[in-house]
This record gives structure tokens, sequence and C-alpha cells, in this order.
């Protein structure tokens, strides 16, 4: 149907939250030197609960569930991604940067896992929206 579209909505999106992300990063290294010691591990608890939350909302969306077809469904599913994957990336981007600054041995091994998990979810993220088109066509066609 729209794949294309949808597929290039869904790519531009994803590109947008890396560079937001990114942007972010000196800002939340800023705000980590603030941190006092005694409280990273419990700062890292409150972003690991926030994380597991965002996550779970992440992953109960599908887009099958969402009204593609109409401009104003397809305009909610990607704010609604955008927000959510958004959110993973700088929680994420604060995890790293205070275990940077409590464990710096791990540092590297942490930088790499967190990114293979955001390439994880980007790939679900377009998996998700390809499987949507695949069930409409194959709906269409019955």
């Amino acid at each position: 149907m729209k794949l294309k579209r949808h597929v290039q909505m869904n790519f531009l999106k994803n590109i947008l939250i890396i560079i937001f992300a990114l942007g972010l990063l000196p800002i939340l290294a800023k705000s980590i030197h603030d941190i006092q010691l005694e409280q990273s591990s419990n700062l890292l608890l409150v972003i690991s609960m926030l994380l597991v939350t965002v996550c779970f909302a992440n992953f109960e969306f599908t887009y099958a569930k969402s009204e593609m077809n109409k401009p104003s469904g397809t305009f909610l599913a990607l704010c609604s991604t955008f927000i959510f994957m958004f959110l993973i990336a700088i929680q994420l981007e604060y995890i790293v940067l205070i275990i940077k600054e409590i464990y710096p041995t791990v540092f590297p091994m942490f930088v790499g896992m967190s990114v293979l998990l955001y390439i994880g979810m980007i790939l679900y993220d377009f998996w998700d929206l390809v499987r949507m088109e695949q069930r409409i066509e194959f709906k269409y066609k019955l």
C-alpha cells in the first residue's frame, strides 16, 4: 500500500531522534557533574525504572492497531513512537554517562550495549511497520 512512504517517514523520524538525542548529550553530561557520587545509584535506579516503563509502552504499541491509512492515524503513530524512542535514547545516554562517572573501566562496554539496544529498537520499529503493511495487503487479498 503506502509502505514506501511510511518507511520514508519512519526513517526521517529515527534520524531526527538520533540528532536530537545527540544534541542533548552535552547538556545531559553537564547535569551529571552536578550530582554527588552518593546519589548516582539512586538516580540510576529511577532512570532504569523509567526506561523499563517507556520500553514497555514502545513495545506495546503496534502500527497494526493504528489507522495508518489516514493522515491523522499516521501522524499520531509517528508522534507516539517518536516520543517513546526519544525517551529511550535520552535515558540510555543518561545511564551511560552515569556509568562513565562511577565505573569508567566498563564505560566502553556500556556504550556498545546501549548502541546495540537502540539499533534493535529501530529495527523493531521498522519491522512492526512492514508487518502492519503486510497484514493490510493480506487482508485485502482475501
